[in-house]
C-alpha cells in the first residue's frame, strides 16, 4: 500500500509540474478555456499527460477539448490539483508512520 501511495503521490506531483508549465505558456481565457499559439490544431492537451503544441506556433487561439477545459478551469485554476498532490504526499506519510514505522519498532524489540 505505501509504494501505491508513493508512486500515485509521485506520478500526481510530476503531472502538475508539467499541467502548470503547459498551462503558464499555452492556456488562455476566463470561464471558457482556450489553447493560445497553437503549433497545429488539437495537439495541445492536458491529458493524458500534459504537452504544449507541436511543430511551427502560428497566432492561433483554439477552443480546448471539454476534457482538457474542466483540467484547466477547475483542476488547475483552483489550485485543487496542488492541494490533491499534498494531500496525497500527507496521506502517505501519515500511512508509514502509522502503520509501517510500528512494524519496524516490533522487530527491533524482539531481536
Amino acid at each position: 500500500m505505501l509504494v501505491f501511495l508513493v508512486t500515485l503521490a509521485t506520478y500526481a506531483t510530476l503531472y502538475t509540474m508539467a499541467a502548470y508549465q503547459v498551462a503558464g505558456m499555452w492556456a488562455c481565457g476566463g470561464s471558457v478555456a482556450y489553447w493560445c499559439c497553437m503549433g497545429s490544431i488539437d495537439n495541445a492537451t492536458f491529458f493524458p499527460w500534459p504537452r504544449g503544441p507541436l511543430g511551427i506556433c502560428a497566432e492561433v487561439i483554439t477552443k480546448m477539448n471539454p476534457v482538457d477545459e474542466f483540467i484547466y478551469l477547475y483542476l488547475i485554476k483552483t489550485g485543487i490539483l496542488i492541494v490533491a498532490c499534498v494531500l496525497l504526499w500527507i496521506l502517505a506519510t501519515v500511512y508509514f508512520f502509522k502503520v509501517i514505522l510500528p512494524l519496524f519498532r516490533k522487530e527491533l524489540d524482539k531481536g
